[in-house]
């Protein structure tokens, strides 16, 4: 049994969607994989979300966030209250955007 629900936003879905998507257009191979690699973290979470490091870019609030890092250049960022993980985006690291942000690719 898992020790910790993990609840995606709808925006992070999206998100996922949209990095996946033109991530496609590009290579199936390497969209596949990194959706793949995304449901890792989901089961990781799941089962701890504490072995991910406290994300400290300056553009969220101080330790509000945490972050799981795959598939090179992606990263989850998600809070944990309680036995609840809330994932709330999914980033681009090589692109410069604040959590607020609404701009995809």
């Amino acid at each position: 049994m898992n020790k910790y629900e993990v609840i995606v936003s709808r925006r992070a879905d999206e998100m996922l969607v949209q990095h996946a998507r033109f991530l496609a257009r590009v290579s199936v191979p390497a969209a596949e994989r990194m959706v793949s690699e995304f449901e890792l973290v989901l089961d990781a979470l799941e089962d701890n979300p504490y072995q991910y490091p406290v994300d400290d870019d300056y553009n969220l609030p101080k330790g509000a966030y945490r972050k799981a890092l795959f598939c090179k250049w992606y990263k989850a960022l998600f809070s944990v209250s309680g036995s609840k993980v809330y994932l709330d985006a999914v980033v681009d690291c090589r692109q410069d955007k604040p959590l607020g942000s609404n701009s995809a690719h």
